[in-house]
């Protein structure tokens, strides 16, 4: 005989704690009214469910086997208006159990209680978590708790986990835009993982692969994205993402660090299959990158300057002789970043300025002038700044972050990808290092800068 487990949840006033009821099922309501068929919306939901399984929306985790809940909205009998399914984990979140949440659609209510429809699972969206408030119910009387052990990792498993320090094999390989640069440092093929929420392990028929991921978000460390407004819309977000066999998982970028490493755990078929890490430029000039994983090797042809490094980590700055008027002073080049883009001032606003060519990039100089008379001059010295080529060459002038002060913040000049080194100067003239400059405020005044510095680019 099939016996059922019911919990009867005394209402009268005084009552104690919930008894159990082998016979009658556990009182559910909504609004103040019983649930009709509150294990048909079970089912359904779970049908429903199932459908997010397959195509990868969420995988399964945890000990159970994914079905769908009531969560008790109150110590009586009253439940939340939507279904939880679960446990799952979505995709890019951290190594815990999540729960999808089914809303149920109220189509009448009368005597015999509340009548509800299933409605469409609201999927998280990558790197987001989901979890009910209340403890978890079933028609059948069990009970459980929301948050639960990781356990066992299925199909389509992807978490973001802080990088612990714990040693894995090396590995190697760079994947970067001028919004955000990402580096493989190493990946592993383990039987288990242990995280905070306890050990995980694969299912039958996926196994566990882990990478680390050493990563900048530009947007956040380079303050020329902090400009404003911009032409247009402003920069937009890259996306970064794991190309599984079968899959491609997006890892929602601010599950990422700012500048730091990270461990993507994550299951992949029995049969193994090819991954690589892709990284998309999101915009009017979009760009999508390719990463052989674990071997590092680029797959396809992008541009040239996007396989070097932005700039040094610790740039030594550079000096520029130069007499501004009775003023000796100096022209310092702070910092370089080479890239595909960079930001620059448009009228008043700023739009990012895009390389011409795959083998071709943009070579930002960040200026600051020392010693120098103050003028908001940087529209007119702008065009003095002069960067030479290795073949003795002028670099074209793209644009400029003007700034309020004598001198521009910065210059973007384009330049081959392959270049190594450059030559700056303050050109008044074709060829001259001495000449005149109308200055905002102080006029027409002398300027000399008979020294040029050469700026390496070996990084």
């Amino acid at each position: 005989m099939r016996w059922v487990l019911a919990l009867v949840v005394l209402l009268a006033g005084g009552c104690g704690a919930a008894v159990p009821d082998r016979t009658t099922p556990p009182a559910l309501t909504i609004g103040g009214r019983a649930v009709v068929d509150a294990q048909g919306l079970q089912m359904e939901a779970e049908a429903e469910l199932s459908y997010t399984l397959s195509f990868g929306y969420v995988a399964r985790a945890g000990q159970e086997a994914v079905s769908c809940w009531f969560a008790r909205a109150g110590e009586a009998a009253e439940v939340d208006t939507r279904l939880w399914c679960g446990p799952v984990q979505v995709p890019g979140t951290a190594a815990a159990t999540d729960w999808v949440p089914v809303p149920l659609k109220e189509v009448e209510r009368g005597e015999a209680g509340v009548r509800l429809e299933v409605q469409p699972p609201q999927v998280p969206a990558p790197g987001n978590r989901s979890t009910p408030l209340g403890k978890l119910v079933r028609t059948d009387g069990r009970e459980a708790e929301a948050d639960q052990d990781v356990g066992e990792a299925g199909p389509d498993f992807l978490a973001v986990l802080p990088d612990d320090g714990r040693p894995v094999a090396g590995a190697s390989g760079v994947l970067r835009d001028d919004q955000l640069s990402t580096r493989v440092t190493g990946y592993a093929t383990p039987e288990s993982w242990q995280t905070e929420q306890g050990e995980l392990r694969a299912e039958h028929g996926v196994r566990l692969r882990v990478l680390r991921l050493s990563v900048e978000r530009l947007t956040e460390t380079d303050t020329a994205f902090g400009q404003g407004p911009w032409q247009g819309w402003e920069p937009q977000v890259p996306e970064l993402s794991l190309q599984l066999p079968g899959r491609r998982h997006r890892l929602a970028v601010d599950r990422l660090p700012e500048e730091g490493s990270v461990f993507v755990v994550y299951t992949v078929p029995d049969a193994g299959g090819p991954e690589a890490l892709v990284l998309d430029t999101v915009g009017a000039q979009s760009l999508e990158q390719r990463l052989e994983v674990p071997a590092g090797t680029p797959v396809g042809d992008g541009p040239a300057v996007l396989r070097r490094a932005a700039g040094p980590a610790s740039p030594t700055p550079v000096s520029l002789p130069v007499k501004l008027g009775a003023e000796a002073g100096s022209l310092e080049v702070q910092r370089v970043r080479l890239g595909r883009q960079r930001p620059v001032s448009y009228e008043d606003r700023y739009l990012l300025a895009t390389a011409s060519g795959p083998d071709r990039a943009l070579l930002e100089l960040r200026l600051q002038g020392r010693g120098l008379p103050q003028s908001a001059g940087a529209s007119v010295t702008k065009d003095l700044v002069a960067v030479t080529l290795p073949d003795g060459s002028r670099a074209p002038l793209v644009g400029a972050r003007l700034g309020g002060d004598t001198f521009p913040v910065a210059v973007v000049v384009e330049v081959p990808a392959d270049v190594r080194s450059v030559t700056v100067s303050v050109a008044p003239g074709a060829g001259a290092t001495t000449g005149t400059v109308r200055l905002p405020v102080l006029g027409e005044m002398a300027i000399e800068a008979p020294i040029p510095v050469t700026v390496p680019l070996e990084f």
